[in-house]
């Protein structure tokens, strides 16, 4: 007979969350047999609450992937150390980290009392007595002394135990219809350890044969595959042959080409950037030149007319510079050319005759601007010839970029090619022998194993056979509790049948048949009870209290001296109808007399599932022992902060309907 924890006392120290009371720091909490509710609103930490005691019994360690969906008939079920992330769930919840925090667990198994005092910053043990004995503060003493009073085979199974029946989590199997999980359950629950470890070794060795067997099926198909492409290219090997030379013949001389014309670019770049340069140098000089003459110009200008307005030499000035007249605001290129053309022959920019003025300033000025004009053609000349010269350079680069990209996608794609003849090649006839040899000794081994297979899987079919029958035996009494449970909340008819599931064990090989229970249940379209072979074939509030009912009946059968029930929020999923009964349903697993715990979680809200679970268990007030108040005790949220007194009046309310208020 197994022993499951009985919760006795549970205490949070230095813990951020629960900062407790100036009277009380911390979090302190003691169970007795009946309810145990804790109370909070959003982001007070009852969710954490219930996983840290889940972390108090397991410790820094967890069954990889056990809450993701498939079957447990062929997962590893070993206990594996969680990643050092892993085991900050709780240290990345508060802003020290949890450095000082530590955390306390008293429960029982059987007649052993057990503490266990972990620190919330590693989950590491730090202290672990055994009734009065202290043990090593270590993960080995405290596993082998659990398992040893829980009368379990392995950690693993301890886990599962506390996973799929202690504890209700929202990830959790809806174990009524989920074979898999059920075979495990049964097996570590009904079974002697002995019998239960015999059962995962044989099965784990069936799991690994099978997979080897199956990796040996699929290097066989490679190798045959390998032998039989060797052959169907040996008939075209020659055509091959003569394809890949000339397309290698090919692919050197564009290669070489390639390689040329990479070395022409590094010249040609150069070139251009040389004939740049000096289209530039020519373009600056030009403008240059061209100022000079313009400068030139006004100044003859001056000269021509000594008295002039400074107005009418700006008008003249801006037709010689940008050929336009501010009187009408026209452009006027040729007045431009003919003032340019007086000017040159010492006359009146304006009336062309001889200028008033014949003196040595103005004759200088004529010769320097004659000496300018022949600078700017000249100049003019260089640019034109440069700009040539680099519109040339720069289609040579151009052309030269082009040729080199247009070959190097040629050269790429046949290389592609020339890679794929090359894999048509047919292998040496050594490599094809290897091949050959290879075949032989895995289709050897594989037969090996297969016969090895068939025998591991003819000896655990006929020990579960064997086991099943001692499993059955408790068929009954799982029914009875079952019906005790689900009647108290279902008006429907509905009852456990006893149905073996077959099921292999692997992907290949004979169904087993494995213990298993399935459900019929009646409904608003069937008078009479009827298979329900899923979930989705019942509505939601069914399904959360026919799977709680079915734990609730393993429980009670495989541990009779008592156990834990630990409940996250069971209001969810229940209209008003039901609330009173789902009340009746979890206090009937730990009615007075027994040495049941049920630990349930509940938002502060106005409802009915509250004041009839507290009234079913006797609790009249929130001072009451058995309540755990977080809105008292959790670290506020904002929510809670701004809103203090509206919860202050929810709890008084529901209280009161109890029997009195607080």
């Amino acid at each position: 007979m197994i022993q499951l924890p009985r919760l006795d006392r549970f205490d949070v120290d230095e813990y951020g969350l629960y900062p407790g009371t100036p009277a009380t720091p911390g979090l302190h909490v003691v169970f007795k047999p009946g309810v145990t509710l804790v109370l909070g609103a959003n982001g007070l930490g009852k969710t954490t609450l219930i996983t840290l005691i889940y972390r108090m019994l397991t410790g820094p360690v967890d069954i990889p992937t056990l809450d993701v969906g498939g079957g447990l008939g062929s997962r590893r079920l070993d206990a594996h150390v969680l990643s050092q992330q892993d085991r900050r769930i709780f240290a990345n919840r508060v802003n020290d980290g949890a450095q000082t925090a530590r955390a306390r667990l008293v429960f029982w198994l059987g007649e052993s009392r057990i503490a266990i005092t972990r620190s919330l910053h590693t989950l590491e043990a730090l202290d672990v007595w055994i009734d009065s004995e202290r043990l090593d503060a270590t993960e080995e003493a405290f596993q082998h002394h659990v398992l040893a009073r829980a009368h379990l085979s392995s950690f693993g199974d301890w886990i599962l135990a506390l996973r799929h029946l202690v504890f209700y989590f929202e990830d959790r199997r809806a174990l009524v219809w989920d074979p898999s999980a059920q075979r495990q359950l049964l097996r570590l629950l009904f079974l002697p350890p002995d019998d239960a470890r015999t059962w995962t070794i044989q099965e784990r060795q069936v799991l690994e044969l099978d997979s080897l067997v199956r990796n040996l099926q699929y290097s066989i198909n490679k190798e045959e595959r390998l032998v039989v492409r060797a052959k169907q290219s040996q008939g075209t090997a020659d055509e091959v042959r003569q394809q890949l030379a000339i397309l290698q013949r090919i692919q050197a001389d564009e290669q070489e080409r390639l390689e040329s014309l990479n070395d022409q670019l590094v010249s040609v770049t150069a070139d251009r950037q040389l004939a740049r340069v000096r289209a530039l140098t020519a373009e600056q000089a030009h403008e240059s030149a061209v100022r000079a003459v313009e400068r030139l110009q006004l100044t003859a200008v001056a000269t021509a007319f000594p008295d002039a307005t400074a107005t009418a030499r700006y008008i003249l000035g801006q037709v010689l510079a940008e050929d336009h007249c501010l009187t009408c605001g026209r452009d006027a290129p040729d007045f431009r050319s003919l003032v340019e053309e007086r000017l040159a022959d010492d006359r009146c920019p304006i009336c062309g005759s001889d200028g008033p003025i014949d003196s040595v300033d103005r004759r200088a000025s004529s010769r320097l601007l004659s000496r300018s004009r022949h600078q700017a053609r000249d100049t003019e000349t260089r640019l034109s010839t440069a700009s040539r010269e680099r519109v040339s350079a720069e289609q040579t680069y151009d052309d030269r970029l082009n040729a080199i990209t247009g070959l190097t996608e040629r050269v790429a794609r046949r290389s592609k090619e020339i890679e794929e003849l090359i894999r048509r090649l047919p292998p040496d006839e050594q490599e094809v022998e290897t091949h050959r040899t290879e075949l032989a000794t895995i289709g050897s081994r594989l037969e090996q194993r297969r016969a090895q297979l068939a025998d591991l899987r003819e000896q655990f079919a006929g020990f579960v056979a064997q086991v099943n029958t001692r499993i059955a035996e408790q068929k009954d009494a799982i029914k009875d509790a079952f019906e005790t449970y689900a009647e108290g909340f279902l008006f429907e008819d509905c009852s456990l049948v006893w149905s073996p599931h077959k099921s292999r064990v692997g992907e290949t090989g004979a169904l087993v048949e494995f213990a298993a229970f399935e459900l019929d249940l009646s409904g608003a379209d069937f008078p009479s009870p009827v298979r329900r072979t899923g979930p989705s074939q019942v509505s939601e509030s069914q399904r959360e209290f026919i799977d709680l009912s079915f734990r609730m009946a393993l429980m009670r059968v495989a541990a009779p001296t008592g156990s834990t029930l630990i409940i996250d929020a069971p209001e969810s999923s229940l209209d008003a109808v039901f609330v009173t009964r789902a009340a009746d349903v979890l206090t009937r697993f730990c009615p007075p007399g027994s040495n049941n715990r049920l630990l349930t979680t509940s938002n502060l809200i106005d409802g009915d599932l509250i004041p009839h679970l507290l009234e079913r268990a006797g609790i009249k007030s929130p001072r009451d022992s058995r309540v755990v108040d977080l809105l008292r005790t959790a670290a506020p949220t904002a929510a809670v902060r701004a809103l203090h007194k509206e919860y202050a009046d929810v709890r008084r309310r529901l209280f009161s309907r109890t029997g009195r208020t607080s």
